[in-house]
């Protein structure tokens, strides 16, 4: 059974959510050989095809967790894939998920996740018109706003064109929009990759409700994998990743700014200098996310600073010897 609870922020307040990763078949991208490079998730759905009858068992039970507790609690359902996807599940198998989480009134935000040109009008509408008073978001992976960067280091197979397209039918259709951002794809500079999400942000802020930042961990199997252990790439920095999210928050307070830096601390995830003080760190972001507010982050001690900052300098002055 894959699914836990995890402090979260629930609807622009602290609270608690239970994520839930649906036994689908994953991603179509997968299945034909396109996935994106850093993804491995697909690769644990099931062996066996789950019928979808026993998909909604497998929610009723998740859900048992949660039932009869005080809230706020939101709901965040993975599929491995896309929640709107008609071959992972059926849009009968929607409805009737969506209808027992109408029934909770401890449930104050559902989130589901799907690519851009899977959002379909029609599918989004009708899960809103069930949990009309809900917090209702389809996260949709943007990863970035560069489509060449999407292109060759994430193999994305979509657009930043195509984001707008999900985004507008989503807003239109009566649901909020949260838009995943990967900090640092591979063949970018510590640098360059904190720019990269800036500028992502600016440029998909005015389709965007929640911002979730995704900071770059090493996923079994993957192009990101081999050249990890080739020494050819380095997980984010945990101090980039401050700094990305000091700056959004600042720049757009009144937007929702997320993230959850699974693997902090350790080589294959976001870290610093590899001390325990990256876990401080990493715990201080997920403290950030519930509550938004800064205070958790920009009060941090400086450890590891300087070399990150040597780190960054030197991405800035290769960089210029480039353009020279």
């Amino acid at each position: 059974m894959t699914f836990w609870i995890s402090e979260d922020n629930v609807a622009g307040k602290p609270g608690k959510a239970l994520f839930i990763i649906l036994p689908t078949v994953g991603c179509y991208r997968f299945r034909i050989g396109k996935a994106c490079y850093m993804c491995s998730y697909p690769a644990a759905a099931p062996k066996k095809k789950w019928s979808q009858e026993a998909i909604v068992d497998y929610v009723r039970q998740a859900l048992k967790k949660i039932k009869g507790k005080k809230g706020p609690f939101a709901v965040r359902m993975f599929t491995s894939g896309s929640f709107l996807d008609n071959g992972e599940l059926k849009p009968e198998t929607r409805r009737r998920i969506f209808e027992i989480l109408a029934k909770m009134d401890n449930v104050e935000e559902v989130v589901i996740e799907s690519r851009s040109e899977l959002v379909r009008y029609d599918a989004v509408r009708e899960l809103a018109e069930i949990v009309p008073d809900r917090h209702f978001e389809v996260a949709i992976g943007l990863e970035t706003a560069n489509d060449d960067i999407a292109d060759v280091s994430i193999n994305k197979g979509n657009t930043f064109k195509d984001f707008i397209r999900a985004a507008e039918i989503t807003h239109k259709a009566g649901a909020k929009v949260k838009t995943y951002l990967l900090l640092k794809p591979i063949f970018m500079s510590e640098r360059n990759g904190m720019e990269d999400v800036k500028e992502s942000i600016v440029r998909a802020e005015p389709y965007t409700d929640t911002f979730s930042i995704n900071i770059t961990d090493i996923q079994k199997g993957t192009l990101y994998e081999r050249l990890w252990e080739k020494g050819e790439y380095r997980p984010p920095w945990l101090w980039s990743a401050i700094e990305v999210l000091i700056w959004a928050k600042k720049r757009f307070p009144d937007k929702r700014i997320l993230s959850d830096p699974v693997g902090a601390g350790s080589k294959r995830g976001p870290h610093n200098c590899l001390t325990d003080y990256d876990r401080v760190i990493g715990r201080a972001i997920k403290r950030f996310s519930a509550t938004q507010e800064l205070g958790y982050i920009i009060n941090l001690h400086h450890e590891c600073r300087k070399e990150w900052l040597f780190v960054i300098q030197e991405n800035l002055l290769d960089w210029q010897l480039i353009m020279w």
